[in-house]
């Protein structure tokens, strides 16, 4: 979860690939249309004072994605990047991602930017892992963050509890709640405010700043790496495992880890429900991250081979495993 791009936000949009071969008519259409959202963003933007924030904070991020979405040309791709100074400060806002998926999205902090930007987060890994996960079956999202995965997750497994999602940090806990609540999924949601180990211990979160909260970390250096550590807490520490057996969930069918270095920690306290259930997992493995932790891409990967998984593929810095009858 690591930051870059324009000034006021650290994201790059990827963009859409741009089409020259379509048709002159749909070409005029589209242009007509964004010369007309250009010059309401314009007017709005001579008006933006008398707008509220979250007016402003709304309008700006609408106007983005048309642009984005229909925009023909490579040329003026960029244009709302250069009209954001109308609107700026911006502030968090809920938005309606799509159906089942309500979140408070702060443009400033670099995971749910990303999601105002273009309406999805990892959307190969989601993807990926998600179409594994049956009506019915059981996700686990190990650093749930603000819940993309979760929510996600949600959406696919019915009415039940068959999601538990795992996120230490007390801030971001607030977060995570408050969207599952505005999603309408509370019933189908268990919510562990614990850090994965494994043994049953007491461990510090250092809190990431406001820019990447994605980035907490049990590890310090990890924490810091978008600027100082902005807090820390002493959390509880928990087997996998042990979460899984009191939550009552039946077989986990997908495993999500996303834990900025603790990957191993988590891992070596899930190896009952790696070996008995054969979840496909999902982890996040950035060398580095591991390493200020005491672990490595290698010994975890290693590891997974020692429980009969192999990895298939990696996107957006998540490798996944399966097992291996499974493939």
């Amino acid at each position: 979860m690591r930051p870059e791009g324009p000034k006021w936000f650290r994201f790059r949009s990827a963009g859409a690939t741009v089409l020259f071969a379509r048709e002159n008519f749909t070409v005029k259409r589209r242009i007509v249309r964004l010369c007309l959202a250009l010059l309401i963003a314009l007017i709005a933007g001579g008006t933006i004072l008398a707008l509220s924030s979250t007016t402003r904070t709304r309008t700006f991020f609408t106007f983005y994605r048309a642009w984005h979405a229909h925009w023909p040309f490579a040329a003026g791709k960029q244009l709302p990047d250069h009209l954001s100074r109308f609107f700026v400060p911006f502030v968090p806002i809920w938005v309606h991602v799509e159906p089942g998926v309500t979140m408070r999205l702060d443009p400033y902090d670099y995971v749910t930017q990303a999601i105002l930007l273009q309406h999805t987060w990892e959307p190969v890994t989601t993807h990926d892992i998600l179409q594994h996960v049956p009506s019915g079956g059981t996700f686990v999202d190990v650093g749930a963050h603000v819940g993309w995965y979760t929510l996600k997750a949600a959406k696919v497994v019915g009415p039940m509890e068959h999601v538990i999602a795992v996120e230490p940090n007390p801030e971001t806990l607030i977060q995570l709640r408050d969207n599952i609540r505005a999603s309408g999924v509370s019933a189908v949601v268990v919510v562990a405010p614990v850090a994965c180990s494994d043994s049953e211990t007491t461990l510090t979160l250092y809190a990431a700043p406001e820019a990447n909260t994605g980035e907490s970390s049990l590890s310090s250096a990890n924490a810091a790496q978008t600027g100082g550590v902005a807090a820390s807490y002493p959390v509880r520490g928990r087997r996998l495992d042990d979460i899984v057996k009191e939550a009552h969930t039946g077989r986990v069918d997908a495993l999500k880890i996303d834990v900025e270095g603790a990957e191993f920690l988590v891992l070596k306290g899930a190896t009952e429900t790696l070996d008995r259930d054969r979840p496909i997992v999902s982890v996040e493995l950035v060398d580095a991250q591991l390493k200020a932790m005491g672990s490595n891409v290698a010994e975890v990967t290693a590891f997974m081979r020692s429980h009969g998984y192999t990895p298939t593929g990696t996107h957006e810095l998540n490798t996944i495993f399966v097992p291996v009858a499974a493939r």
